[in-house]
Formats: C-alpha cells, sequence, structure tokens
C-alpha cells in the first residue's frame, strides 16, 4: 500500500500490514551472531526507504523470507525498538512509526547540525574517486523510474560524503537518525519534487569539487530544510483533527 493510500483511507497507518521487506541477504558468518547480521541488514532497510512508514512488520515473515526461525528476527526488532525505529504492536507485530511534529523537528536540528558537520569535515579529506562515485549515484537516482531504487541511491549518496569525513562516532549517531528519516522520505520523492532536490545534490558535488565548505555546508541545509519543509506538510495531513 502507497502513502498516498494510507492517506486516503483516513485511519491509522499503523494497522495496515504489509509483506516482509526486502532485505539483504544475510552471510551466516560464524564470527557474526544471526541477531546482529538480521539488525544490520533491518535497520539499512529503513535507513534507505525500503520500508513504508506506518507500516507493520512481523517476526514471522521476516524469519520466512531469510530461512531463519523467528529468535534472533525478535531479539533485532526489539533492539530497533530500543533505537526508536520501531514501536511494538499486538503478537510479534512491530509499527514503523510516525514521529510527531515535535519529533520531527527535534530529527531535523539533530541533522542540521550532524550532517553539515561531517560533509564539512569531508571537504578536504574525500578523494576525486570517492567524489566520482558520489555523482556516479546522484547520476543513477536521477535517471532511476523506481522511487525504490532512487531512495536507495540517496542513502548511498550521502552515507559516501559523510564517511570521507573519518568520524565514525559521528556517523554512527547519523546512522541512527537515518533510521528513523529513511522510512519519511517516501515523502519527499514523490516525482514532483525531484528537480529542487537533485539541484541541491549536483550543487553538493561542486562544493566537493571545488573544496568549498561553505558551498557544501549551504547545498546540505537547503536538501535537508527543504526535504523537511514537504514531510511536514504530510505529516500534519496525517495527523488526526
Amino acid at each position: 500500500m502507497t502513502i498516498a493510500q494510507i492517506k486516503k483511507r483516513g485511519r491509522s497507518p499503523g494497522r495496515t500490514p504489509i509483506p516482509a521487506p526486502d532485505l539483504d541477504a544475510l552471510s551466516f558468518n560464524e564470527n557474526e551472531p544471526i541477531e546482529r547480521q538480521v539488525y544490520t541488514s533491518l535497520r539499512r532497510a529503513l535507513m534507505s526507504g525500503a520500508m513504508l512508514p506506518g507500516s507493520r512488520i512481523s517476526s514471522r515473515s521476516i524469519a520466512s523470507s531469510l530461512g531463519i526461525s523467528t529468535m534472533p528476527v525478535r531479539e533485532a526488532l526489539k533492539r530497533l525498538e530500543s533505537d526508536g525505529a520501531l514501536a511494538s504492536s499486538a503478537k510479534s507485530a512491530f509499527i514503523i512509526p510516525f514521529p510527531s511534529e515535535e519529533e520531527f523537528q527535534e530529527i531535523l536540528q539533530i541533522r542540521l547540525r550532524l550532517e553539515t558537520l561531517l560533509a564539512q569535515e569531508a571537504v578536504p579529506l574525500i578523494t576525486s574517486a570517492q567524489i566520482d562515485k558520489v555523482e556516479w549515484l546522484q547520476d543513477r537516482m536521477a535517471q532511476s523510474k523506481s522511487w525504490r531504487q532512487v531512495l536507495n541511491y540517496n542513502q548511498q549518496m550521502h552515507f559516501n560524503i559523510y564517511s570521507a569525513a573519518k568520524m565514525p562516532y559521528a556517523l554512527s549517531l547519523v546512522e541512527n537518525v537515518w533510521t528513523r528519516i529513511g522510512p519519511l522520505l517516501h515523502f519527499v520523492f514523490d516525482g514532483r519534487f525531484e528537480t529542487t532536490t537533485y539541484e541541491h545534490h549536483y550543487s553538493i558535488i561542486t562544493g566537493l569539487r571545488e573544496r568549498d565548505a561553505k558551498k557544501v555546508d549551504d547545498a546540505i541545509r537547503s536538501d535537508l530544510l527543504d526535504a523537511a519543509a514537504v514531510i511536514t506538510e504530510h505529516l500534519l495531513a496525517l495527523t488526526p483533527a
């Protein structure tokens, strides 16, 4: 079910069940517990917008799709609940929650501080090859006709930049924030907003190539603020009278 359908039905989106999300295959590496692998795969899916906000997921459906027992899946889901990325529901179900307007504004302020910090720190450190990768991801994003792919490329593009800052602790904090923001980006990439978003992204790339930290900072801020305006509009429309 799409977000538009959730809005049209005019009821709590948490009641909308969906199949198991599209997750990365597990490696079954003996050096890494299955629960940790499931947790990492689910986090990546949330960050890259593989799941809609307001959707319901269950440990049974995920376990079945991965070919494992429900126990490690349940543990991974509980861990994501502790992170604030999921909310528990009836039986074995969990909900991808919609934040309140206040919660979303707090998330935005965190993003404006941490993501611009990482982007600025990346400017003198990022290599030409890494910038080429960022531009390649943005080009794929602009050419894609699948919103699922667009969201995936968008997440990869941002984190290829942030990783270049070599600030792993700050990066882990941003990753936690993106488990909340990733599903909400479905609101942004709905076809009508893409041109402005891509302009900001190409400005970021230009700033990186010119080693211009201020240009990168301005473009990141514009990107986050414009996206936040669209998300806020949708969140308010979903709020019961």
